[in-house]
This record gives C-alpha cells, sequence and structure tokens, in this order.
C-alpha cells in the first residue's frame, strides 16, 4: 500500500501556474501597449491631415483667385496704357510698362514668399490633397519629436 503523504509546499514561491499566467499578463500588456500606442501615433496623423486639409485648401484657393485678379488687372492696365497713348513712343511706353510689370512681379513674389503661393492659377490643382496633408502631418511629428527627444 502506498502512503499518501502530503510534501510540504513553500508558501513564498509561486506555482508554474502562476508563473505562466504572470508571464502571459506581461507579454499581452507589452503587446496591447504598443498596439494603442501605434493607434494613437497613426489616429493623430489621420485627424491632422483632415484639420490641415480643411484649414489650408480654402487659402490656398482664394490665394489662386488673388493672383487671376491681379494678373487680369495687370493685363487691363497695360491695354489701358496702350490705348491711352496718342502717340504711341518706345521710350514713355516702356518706362510706364516697366513701373506696371514690377508692381505684378512684387506682388508674385509677395504671395510666393508670405502666403505660400506654388505658382499655378489651376483650382483644380490644390497641393493640400489629403496625401499632402497627411504627409506634412508626419512631417510634424518627425520635427516635434527630434527637437524634443519623445513623442
Amino acid at each position: 500500500m502506498r502512503n499518501n503523504v502530503a510534501l510540504p509546499m513553500d508558501e513564498d514561491e509561486p506555482g508554474k501556474c502562476c508563473a505562466f499566467w504572470y508571464c502571459v499578463w506581461k507579454v499581452f500588456t507589452c503587446i496591447c501597449s504598443h498596439f494603442i500606442l501605434i493607434s494613437m501615433v497613426v489616429s493623430y496623423c489621420i485627424m491632422g491631415a483632415y484639420t490641415f486639409q480643411a484649414l489650408e485648401a480654402n487659402n490656398e484657393v482664394s490665394r489662386k483667385v488673388d493672383i487671376k485678379y491681379k494678373r487680369g488687372n495687370c493685363t487691363e492696365r497695360l491695354w489701358q496704357l496702350t490705348q491711352d497713348s496718342d502717340v504711341l513712343r518706345q521710350e514713355n511706353w516702356t518706362e510706364r510698362v516697366i513701373v506696371e510689370l514690377k508692381e505684378f512681379e512684387k506682388d508674385l513674389l509677395t504671395a510666393m514668399k508670405k502666403h505660400g503661393w506654388d505658382g499655378t492659377e489651376n483650382d483644380e490643382a490644390n497641393q493640400w490633397t489629403f496625401s499632402g496633408a497627411l504627409f506634412y502631418s508626419i512631417i510634424v511629428i518627425t520635427t516635434i519629436e527630434s527637437i524634443t527627444g519623445t513623442i
């Protein structure tokens, strides 16, 4: 006959089952925390893209309309200079045209440098598409990370 003797167990030492579940819990929390972090970064980029697109697209269209208007005004003023001259003298006409063209050039450079105009007047071709805004949003994240050293 066998003796059913209970072996003494050390109360301070966890069992193999507890150690297994502890390891499973650590792996699960590590995976979930990384998944949540990645999800937050991706959602930030997508929300940023929609925000940049909504904020900047209308400004870009209004900039293009303004440039078209200025170009039309310059053309009209040049035509008016030509029509107003009783006698068309090259020196006088050229001098007045240069003044008008320099003013138009100044307007174009201001639109490019200060307002971000890209040189196109086509209303259908926008810089701030969703993909362009998403790219800009990602650039913002990487710039913040490189400046502060953290995300």
